[in-house]
This record gives structure tokens, sequence and C-alpha cells, in this order.
């Protein structure tokens, strides 16, 4: 593959990959009320108004900011990046990436489930644990294309 080539390539599966990080901020990033709870508790009163499935800005207060910049960023070094952006770009898109990937582990919850005591209300056989959304697996699909075309950028130099 010429260098030249393996540049266009580069720039587009880091812009394919910024674009796709923004965008899974929309999704929903945890499924935190499971069915059952919301069938036996859906009409309690501090759960009325919750998502049930809220996307990276109704469960997040900076981080979902934080990584629209950094999608924004990828952008722009993708447009008009030097090295040392792109330097800086694979370091932040690194740290974006171990994030989501915690994020995916342990779902994010603003704790609406925390409400209730196992134990006297909620039957044994219904899951409180939130389970992680579509927006976690995209997020790791659009920063692990923008890793690549980064390093395949830097390895063209």
């Amino acid at each position: 593959m010429s260098t030249e080539h393996r540049e266009v390539v580069s720039d587009w599966l880091i812009v394919a990959g910024a674009v796709a990080l923004f965008g899974s901020l929309f999704l929903t990033w945890s499924h935190q009320l499971s069915p059952g709870l919301v069938a036996l508790f859906g009409a309690y009163g501090p759960l009325r108004g919750v998502p049930r499935d809220p996307t990276a800005w109704q469960v997040y207060s900076a981080a979902d900011v934080v990584l629209a910049l950094l999608a924004a960023g990828l952008f722009g070094v993708a447009l008009v990046g030097s090295r040392v952006a792109r330097l800086i770009a694979v370091f932040a898109s690194a740290l974006g990436l171990a994030f989501v990937l915690h994020a995916l582990g342990s779902p994010p919850t603003n704790g609406a489930a925390n409400i209730f005591n196992p134990a006297n209300s909620v039957p044994s056989d219904l899951s409180l644990t939130p389970g992680a959304g579509l927006g976690e697996t995209l997020a790791i699909i659009a920063l692990m294309m923008a890793i690549t075309g980064l390093v395949l950028s830097l390895s063209a130099d």
C-alpha cells in the first residue's frame, strides 16, 4: 500500500470513528431499570420520569462532554492534524477506550434502582443490576477504528 493511499485510508478511519463515537452518545448506554422492576414499581413516585434506557447525555454529567470533545478532536486531527496532534489523539483515544470499557463492565446508572431495599420490597428473582446498552458497544468500535486510523497514519510518515 502506498504512503498516499495509507494516509487516505487512515484519515477516513479516523473520521468514521469520530462520527460513530459522537453518534454513540445518543444511543442507550445503560438499561438501568429491568423490565420486571418497571412492571412492579413503574408507577412508584420516585421512578416517574426516570429514563429506563438513558443515553450518555442523560446518565453522565461530564464524561459525555469529554467524549464529544474527543470525537470533535479526532475529526479535526483527521482533517489537519500534525504528527504531534495524532500522537496526542492516540493517547486521548486510549483513555476514552479505557473509560468506555469500564462503563461496559459496570454500566452507568443514576441510582434509580437503589431506592429499593431488595430484602424488603423486591422479589429475589428480579434483577436490579443495570445492563450495558448499544452506546458503549458502538463507542468501543468507534474508538478502535480511530486508534487504528491514527496508528496507520503514524506509520505512513
